[in-house]
């Protein structure tokens, strides 16, 4: 496969992971230490959530979205017999997101960072030396106009004002849990083209008028997973941790491609 061609590999992939949320990690319990037995207390019983509809879950994610200050994840998307898995990190403050690409289709591990400067490319194509392509987020370039689509999309502050309009019903489906954690599955049903147009993004011909999206929740509000599907492909994303401290490095110069 020719460089171009696996650049247009690479980015025609990452709007399939905008618009990703944080989740949150179970908190840690301390065990009760001494030789004295505490008398037994009846514990309180706790309240589950109040279960979300179609008026009040963006207002309310969204609230909980605001704390998050970093992200990472796991994507995988199986269409036509192949499978995509993509490993994901954004922070905000600064802005950036790293995506970590792994399919046949590009000869090899590839991988994207994204910032409000510039766009770096890597691709294992021996022409390229094991160095990055660099691209300006105003670059009239197509690859890299969807760059900079997508870096705009992954902000959840642009991702829930879509969903806003988007969002065309909100049904709860069942209490759940994810390893050790609680969780209430929702299915949302978006409207495509909508979402798509308040994201930003193209609406491509063909596309579907309505996508259902399966999306858990903890008590917290946060995402833990989604999953949807269709047209004979599917796709899971499940977080991995949240406001761990990452930070994302941009490559040296020396590791940069001159053009």
């Amino acid at each position: 496969m020719k460089v171009r061609s696996r650049v247009a590999a690479l980015a025609a992939t990452l709007p399939l992971l905008a618009g990703v949320a944080g989740c949150a990690d179970d908190a840690a319990v301390k065990p009760v230490t001494g030789t004295t037995k505490p008398a037994a207390v009846p514990a309180k019983a706790v309240a589950p959530p109040a279960r979300l509809t179609t008026a009040t879950f963006v207002p309310v994610t969204a609230a909980a979205y605001a704390k998050v200050k970093s992200w990472t994840g796991v994507m995988r998307m199986s269409a036509g017999g192949q499978v995509l898995t993509a490993t994901i990190t954004q922070t905000y403050k600064p802005d950036a997101v790293r995506v970590d690409l792994s399919s046949p289709q590009f000869g090899g591990p590839a991988h994207g960072i994204l910032t409000r400067g510039a766009m770096y490319l890597y691709i294992p194509d021996p022409k390229l030396h094991g160095k990055y392509l660099k691209f300006s987020p105003k670059s009239s370039d197509p690859t890299a106009m969807l760059f900079a689509q997508l870096l705009g999309a992954s902000d959840p502050a642009t991702e829930l004002k879509a969903m806003r309009k988007a969002v065309l019903k909100v049904k709860f489906v069942k209490a759940d849990t994810i390893g050790f954690r609680k969780v209430d599955r929702y299915d949302l049903t978006l409207n495509n083209a909508v979402m798509l147009r308040a994201m930003g993004m193209k609406v491509p011909a063909g596309l579907p008028k309505t996508s259902v999206v399966a999306t858990w929740l903890g008590p917290d509000r946060l995402t833990y997973k989604q999953m949807t599907s269709g047209a004979g492909s599917q796709t899971q994303t499940t977080i991995t941790g949240y406001n761990t401290g990452v930070t994302i490095a941009v490559p040296p110069a020396s590791k940069i491609l001159k053009r």
